[in-house]
């Protein structure tokens, strides 16, 4: 092994592994999304899993199509599904697991916060059990891994709003904004 090669060994962290596949080790879809943090200090991968997936943390549009769907189920006199919402299984070190299983797929999401906590990693991990659950899963297949990322993306906004609301980080005015801003502005030009 040459130096260079010894260096580089020395400074390429070890590949990522997730919970997600200690269940399905070999799925027949799998996905990695990995976003930054966007400076949010939060280190329980419980509190970032819950965020991720919250209906607060859902696109308008998206709530909007649900709301659609809902009332045209109406129409006919059906009663509309519930909203799915996920819950955490199970926690490992900076892992959290929820599983998410019916007689069609088994599905495991697992949301880490990555070493250095800047980065947040989820990973899906999806067996087929039955053709049903194959064709079930088809049209969610080409879109999956960019709803998460959507989804993971706007997390870190989601995880600061309601640590306002439950009063861990002071509610900043507008005006405090507005001048944070203004000596940005201020000293982005002074240093160019």
């Amino acid at each position: 092994m040459t130096e260079h090669s010894a260096d580089l060994a020395s400074t390429v962290p070890p590949p990522a592994t997730s919970i997600a596949l200690r269940d399905i080790p070999v799925p027949d879809y799998c996905d990695v999304v990995i976003v930054p943090t966007r400076g949010v200090a939060e280190t329980d991968p419980r509190v970032w899993a819950e965020a991720i997936f919250s209906h607060e943390n859902t696109p308008l549009s998206r709530r909007g199509l649900r709301a659609l769907r809902d009332e045209a189920v109406r129409l006919f006199d059906m009663v509309p599904p519930p909203a799915k919402e996920y819950v955490t299984d199970e926690v490992r070190g900076s892992e959290a697991l929820i599983a998410d299983d019916d007689e069609n797929l088994r599905i495991r999401i697992g949301v880490a916060l990555l070493p250095g906590g800047e980065l947040l990693q989820v990973t899906t991990a999806v067996k087929f059990l039955s053709v049903r659950g194959r064709l079930a899963f088809a049209p969610r297949r080409l879109l999956h891994a960019a709803a998460v990322n959507t989804l993971a993306r706007r997390a870190p906004a989601t995880v600061r709003r309601r640590a306002i609301r439950s009063g861990e980080i002071p509610r900043r005015g507008l005006a405090g904004q507005a001048a944070r801003r203004t000596i940005g502005r201020v000293r982005g030009a002074v240093s160019r």
